[in-house]
């Protein structure tokens, strides 16, 4: 028995390294170049494939090209580009040979269809009958765009946004077939390279007494706009046939950039500053009408005395002292290759921008690797697909939370102008005017 045991995984062992012995004494390669037809010029980029195998190869700078490990027989290889006719040749694999074959491609005009991402895979635009909404983010990442919701405002018909605070990735409300719920949530369902997020705020709001308080953060700033592919709305009902209920209110499809097989390696770094001010600025007394205005109703009786008592020396602006020129910067940097087997892209990013109101901003790190291998000739992959984001937010307490009712910009409408700006010292206590 301790025999049996000992001989079985040595059977089981060689059957494995007889198969790619034997195979290697049945192999050739092919071997040839792609020109064009007209100008007798090398093509790069065109797929190289053998009819029945999954044997796939990218013609190099030069036009060239090789297939090795080929099994001995006639092999039908097939040469396909954008742009060009598609064309096959017959070629006879001899055992430890190699088989040269010379491609002369004839420029064609390609009519490409539009291919739309819905659920877990792509169909054709012509074929989907629901509501589908595409939107290209090259164009919709113009300007100061911190996340998805900005990208998608404004550009796809029957999806309503709402922006009820301009605080720097202050939450919106996002409306694909209006409300469909009273106490439940009326927000879609977003997908990330095929993921389901949870869209549910991360923080907590304010308690709107005297007014309405800001929505919570906005979950998507953690996702950099120069990382999204594509982005598609599926508005109707038949988004629930894929995810669910979770889809009763319309689903947002986010797909991300991927490494490109064949291509050289590269680096893209692109970086902006913008600068944001106030529009328009509220009519308001300033110090010397707002004390000429106490002495007048006091003259007329309409108020008392002591009011005279409480104005001050001072000429101020609140609203303009509560505001500022507020400054974004923007830095991006991502490296993206790959051959037939292993495609990459990974990207850096940092974004502060700040609010036009004193104390709020944001600021966000991300880091971003998406990879994929294929091995066995190709009937095993590997992917990865990993985001790590830190988001830090500063914005205007409200109500109670800032130890006053109402917001920032209630308040400089009230405010006494004749009072000057106090700031306390933390490390004192001392007061500074």
């Amino acid at each position: 028995m301790p025999l049996f045991r000992s001989l079985v995984p040595a059977l089981v062992g060689g059957l494995f390294w007889a198969v790619p012995i034997d195979a290697q004494g049945q192999t050739g390669a092919i071997t040839g170049r792609v020109v064009d037809f007209a100008t007798q010029r090398p093509i790069a980029e065109v797929t190289v494939m053998i009819e029945g195998t999954p044997r796939i190869v990218v013609t190099q700078a030069d036009g060239g090209f090789t297939l090795s490990g080929v099994p001995v027989g006639t092999h039908r290889v097939r040469v396909a580009r954008i742009g060009y006719g598609p064309q096959m040749q017959a070629v006879a694999v001899a055992a430890g040979a190699t088989a040269t074959l010379q491609f002369a491609m004839v420029a064609q005009i390609a009519v490409l269809e539009e291919v739309v991402v819905t659920g877990y895979g792509t169909q054709r635009r012509e074929a989907i009958t629901g509501s589908v909404a595409t939107i290209n983010p090259d164009a919709a990442n113009v300007g100061v765009v911190p996340n998805v919701n900005d990208m998608i405002q404004g550009r796809a018909a029957g999806l309503q946004i709402t922006l009820n605070n301009g605080e720097p990735g202050a939450g919106v409300q996002v409306r694909i077939r209006g409300g469909t719920s009273i106490s439940a949530s009326n927000e879609p369902l977003y997908v990330i390279d095929g993921v389901a997020i949870d869209n549910r705020a991360t923080e907590a709001t304010g308690i709107g007494i005297g007014g309405a308080p800001s929505l919570s953060r906005n979950p998507l700033n953690l996702l950099n706009p120069a990382d999204i592919a594509s982005i598609t709305v599926l508005k109707d009902a038949s988004a629930t046939a894929i995810y669910g209920s979770r889809a009763a209110n319309g689903v947002i499809l986010i797909e991300t950039k991927k490494g490109v097989a064949g291509g050289e390696a590269t680096m893209e770094y692109d970086s902006y500053v913008a600068m944001a001010t106030p529009a328009r600025y509220l009519n308001l007394l300033n110090g010397d009408q707002y004390r000429e205005f106490i002495q007048q109703q006091v003259a007329a009786g309409l108020l008392t005395p002591d009011r005279l008592a409480g104005q001050g020396s001072a000429n101020t602006d609140w609203e303009r002292a509560v505001t500022r020129t507020a400054v974004t910067t923007n830095h991006n940097l991502s490296f993206a290759g790959g051959t037939q087997s292993t495609q990459y892209r990974a990207s850096l990013n940092y974004l502060n921008q700040q609010g036009v109101v004193l104390g709020s901003a944001l600021t966000r790190y991300q880091g971003r690797l998406n990879a994929t291998h294929r091995a066995l000739d190709n009937r095993l992959r590997f992917g990865v697909n990993l985001t790590a984001s830190q988001v830090m937010n500063d914005y205007l307490p409200y109500e109670t939370e800032g130890g006053f009712e109402g917001g920032v910009f209630q308040n400089v409408a009230v405010f006494n102008p004749t009072q000057p700006v106090e700031v306390t010292d933390p490390a004192t206590g001392q007061v500074k005017y």
